[in-house]
């Protein structure tokens, strides 16, 4: 029975695509094929504030409305920083004096509560952080800063967007830029040896040497402008040959991928008997999916969706082969001051070039070692 919607959360919408292969069903469960994303901000991109935080009868209740809205088929994903406050309410109301005192029966209900926030709420869209392109190697970069402290996030961050993936490199020759990737990489396993366990330590730098990686495939214009090629790549647990339907749809069927997107606004606003239509646009795209796109390979013509599968797989291939700088050597990673010692003559950046990166660099972990 469909349940009635009491809000307008269309505001809240961010996107919907169909899921390859998403799970196999098992006893008494239904594949997922669709994704939609439902994200609320307390804050923009820029800091401003455009709503309250959400109590959690407010965040419970628009979960609720907005998963009764779709059929089984449908993984519906939850993000923001606005939700967040609920899952700390309900630890907070675990982790209470009063927990002895409850009956089984009501800490059996906040546990399951707890428990289908950790599944449908996800925590890596932060508005203070930075987004990765690639969905795989952003996940594997927040996951292994999970229990960080959040100085050493902020340094992370500041790898990336200083070292690896600068949006803007002019003064500095194409060695000079190979020496920052490799000087951020340096950085980046300061990072793992000093702050992070062993499994953890390995999976950040695994994230980082890979946007290194996509650091080097970076088209540098004449004034010195940066433009990099990151693939989105499957959704995380999903197949290695999963791309996105919609992403297909938008180059070579805008009008499909319009009606797409219209019919996503129904369904979000709670509007009824867009069933059929669902049927009858899913079997279009699937159609359009499987049109032969006049690319060959191996002596087989691909059709749209094989097309996009093998592109990927091409991206990936080209980014895995791509070697990285290998500058300095015999790295003293005990504390900054070693650190900054052990490469001062290395490479080819200059005194005052390691001078502000330590500033820098020493000024992201203040808070952590004051």
């Amino acid at each position: 029975m469909a349940i009635n919607i009491t809000q307008d959360y269309s505001r809240f919408y961010i996107g919907s695509e169909s899921i390859k292969s998403y799970g196999s069903g098992g006893e008494g469960l239904t594949p997922k094929d669709t994704l939609v994303k439902y994200e609320f901000n307390t804050t923009d991109e820029h800091g401003n504030k455009i709503m309250d935080p959400m109590t959690k009868e407010e965040a419970l209740q628009a979960m609720k409305e907005i998963s009764g809205q779709y059929g089984d088929n449908v993984l519906v994903e939850f993000s923001g920083d606005g939700l967040q406050a609920l899952s700390q309410s309900l630890q907070n109301q675990i982790q209470k004096g009063d927990w002895k005192q409850l009956t089984q029966e009501q800490k059996a209900d906040r546990a399951g509560k707890q428990e289908l926030l950790d599944k449908s709420i996800v925590h890596l869209e932060n508005t203070h952080r930075l987004v990765i392109p690639n969905i795989q190697t952003n996940a594997r970069l927040y996951d292994s800063l999970e229990n960080a402290p959040e100085q050493v996030v902020k340094a992370s961050n500041g790898i990336i967007k200083n070292y690896l993936l600068p949006h803007d490199v002019s003064g500095m020759t194409e060695t000079q830029r190979r020496d920052a990737i490799a000087f951020g990489l340096e950085e980046a396993r300061y990072l793992a040896e000093n702050y992070l366990d062993e499994q953890h330590g390995k999976d950040f730098l695994a994230a980082m040497e890979t946007i290194a990686r996509y650091g080097m495939g970076g088209t540098v214009s004449e004034n010195g402008k940066v433009t990099y090629h990151i693939e989105q790549g499957p959704l995380v647990g999903a197949p290695d040959d999963y791309v996105s339907e919609s992403d297909i749809l938008k180059t070579k069927a805008p009008g499909l991928y319009k009606e797409l997107q219209d019919l996503n606004q129904r369904i979000v606003r709670g509007e009824s008997g867009w069933g059929r239509k669902f049927i009858e646009l899913q079997n279009r795209i699937n159609q359009t999916l499987n049109g032969r796109s006049g690319t060959w390979s191996q002596g087989k013509e691909l059709t749209f969706y094989e097309e996009a599968v093998h592109n990927y797989q091409t991206w990936k291939k080209s980014v895995d082969d791509t070697e990285l700088p290998n500058i300095y050597s015999n790295v003293d990673r005990r504390d900054i001051t070693a650190f900054f010692d052990s490469i001062r003559h290395q490479g080819c950046l200059g005194e005052s070039w390691l001078d502000a990166a330590r500033e820098r660099f020493t000024g992201w972990l203040a808070a952590d070692i004051c």
